[in-house]
């Protein structure tokens, strides 16, 4: 029997490093049609890669006009736009792209965040923005770009976050939010503005920066032309989206300090809710990030991410001939808790929080010749769960921080069952699954929601949907087996490796540091 949809729709675009997705919901947030694309990005080597924005919105039109014919004329109230960070666009007067987007994870500007760090001073960076140098940040990228760019540089006018670059396509508005503002490294985290000081010492104009609003205000309708050529029916208003964890974070209900939110995507992101910034500048030392979030109340996240998670099962199947994910988890699944002895870092891309090293590299240890394709998966499985779980207890042992009172995991690869039992394992604590595998879309079709006027706030959107999770319990014994081998081997992994990671890294001047 069909579903039946409760009009009107509202749809969520997300645009991830991989691929380009929009979907729709109903006003009860069942998936009512959805779209999807490769995100159309140019890969140079080295690490490096652009995005050409112009394409990038043609995508995005391309999926609302799919979603729009799957609608058959079911008009749409409202949507917004969840999507990557720290990659932004040049506007000119005309308010076209003028240059390339840098991919997120472009390396070629870690000599301008060098500059950056002699010039201003990577502790008065950290008392601002809340967060450590990295090169990935936008004002690397803008640094970067007015070296190599500067006829581009010269004539822009603003500068826009993906997300913000696609709403304004649709709209004609330009603004952006705090969480996307968070990952700029011109943001001031504790006043909740664009930081004048360091964008000065950055030799850059504080008018490039758009108005920073909540996520969920309410930027004008779609414009007639976009609209026309979508075929979207209704008059949906474009709401100010945010950094795709966050979206997500907004589906899963992460709305109070003290909740965590598992990310599980290409990369994944471990985040904290917390009531405000931290100052300690253990924060900075131990590579974790923070960012402002505000949807009708202010908040603040404490986290950390492992740059190739998801991206690390993908490696792990290429190198298999692209085996199946159902018949590596079967093979997993028959394997014992431990992975037979052996034990899998997953420093595919640097190595994450609590110690950042750019020299790091992953391992297989503990191989023995009856190691089967099952024992290495489930130790790829186990791996990542425990260095999600090494974030997290650095994190609560932060001081002004108490470890999480719930864990709420969305994304991809949390449609791996076995995966999920060997986190709640690995925590040692109940992880609460948000079913909805699309939750960035649908995180971003809330705020397109809340701009429609169909709920006052993102509160009572999450009260009125149908929402659908479960709940997956650690079992006693083989959470204390994990914490035997967390504690006994994988805590100790990465600084016993790092002086032979060091050696090898002569060895490998041509690596292409892109996500796996």
């Amino acid at each position: 029997m069909a579903t039946r949809f409760d009009p009107p729709f509202l749809i969520g675009i997300d645009v991830g490093t991989r691929s380009v997705r929009a979907i729709a919901f109903d006003a009860r947030g069942r998936r009512a049609a959805q779209a999807a694309r490769p995100t159309p990005a140019r890969m140079i080597g080295g690490g490096r890669g652009e995005y050409d924005p112009d394409r990038l919105f043609a995508t995005v039109t391309d999926c609302l006009a799919e979603v729009a014919r799957s609608l058959a004329g079911g008009p749409v109230a409202g949507l917004a736009v969840g999507s990557v960070g720290e990659s932004c666009v040049l506007l000119g007067d005309s308010g076209r792209s003028l240059a390339p987007s840098l991919v997120w994870f472009d390396r070629r500007t870690e000599a301008a965040a060098r500059e950056l760090a002699e010039t201003i001073g990577p502790d008065r960076i950290f008392q601002i923005t809340g967060i450590a140098i990295d090169p990935t940040l936008t004002l690397c990228k803008l640094a970067w770009m007015r070296a190599h760019w500067p006829e581009a540089m010269g004539r822009a006018r603003r500068v826009l976050n993906i997300a913000d670059w696609i709403a304004f396509r649709l709209t004609g508005v330009a603004a952006t939010e705090p969480t996307l503002a968070s990952r700029t490294l011109c943001f001031d985290i504790h006043e909740r503005r664009w930081s004048e000081e360091l964008l000065g010492l950055a030799g850059l104009d504080p008018a490039l920066l758009p108005p920073v609003m909540a996520s969920g205000t309410a930027l004008g309708p779609v414009r007639p032309e976009v609209l026309a050529e979508a075929g979207l029916a209704g008059r949906p208003l474009v709401a100010t989206g945010g950094h795709d964890h966050l979206c997500g974070s907004y589906a899963a209900g992460i709305t109070r300090p003290g909740m965590l939110l598992d990310s599980l995507g290409t990369a994944e992101a471990v985040l904290l809710a917390t009531a405000f910034p931290l100052l300690d500048p253990a924060v900075m030392r131990r590579g974790f990030v923070q960012g402002a979030i505000e949807t009708h109340r202010p908040l603040s996240y404490l986290g950390g991410g492992i740059n190739s998670s998801g991206g690390a099962v993908e490696w792990f199947r290429a190198l298999t001939g692209q085996a199946a994910h159902e018949a590596l988890i079967a093979e997993a699944r028959a394997v014992e808790p431990g992975s037979q002895g052996v034990v899998f870092l997953p420093h595919l891309v640097y190595s994450p929080p609590p110690a950042p090293d750019t020299s790091a590299r992953g391992a297989f240890i503990g191989l023995t010749a009856h190691a089967d394709r099952g024992a290495l998966f489930r130790a790829v499985l186990e791996g990542l769960a425990m260095q999600a779980r090494l974030m997290v207890d650095a994190m609560a042992a932060l001081p002004g921080i108490t470890p999480p009172t719930e864990i709420r995991a969305i994304g991809g690869s949390s449609r791996n069952a076995l995966f999920l039992e060997i986190k709640a394992n690995v925590y040692g604590r109940p992880v609460t699954v948000v079913d909805e595998p699309e939750a960035t879309a649908l995180g971003a079709a809330l705020l397109g929601g809340v701009a429609a006027g169909l709920w006052p706030d993102l509160d009572a959107a999450l009260a009125a949907i149908e929402q659908r999770h479960h709940t997956v319990d650690p079992d006693p014994v083989l959470a204390g087996r994990y914490d035997a081998l967390h504690r006994s081997v994988f805590e100790r992994l990465h600084a016993t490796l790092t002086p032979l990671n060091q050696a090898l890294a002569g060895f490998d001047r041509k690596a292409e540091l892109v996500p796996a």
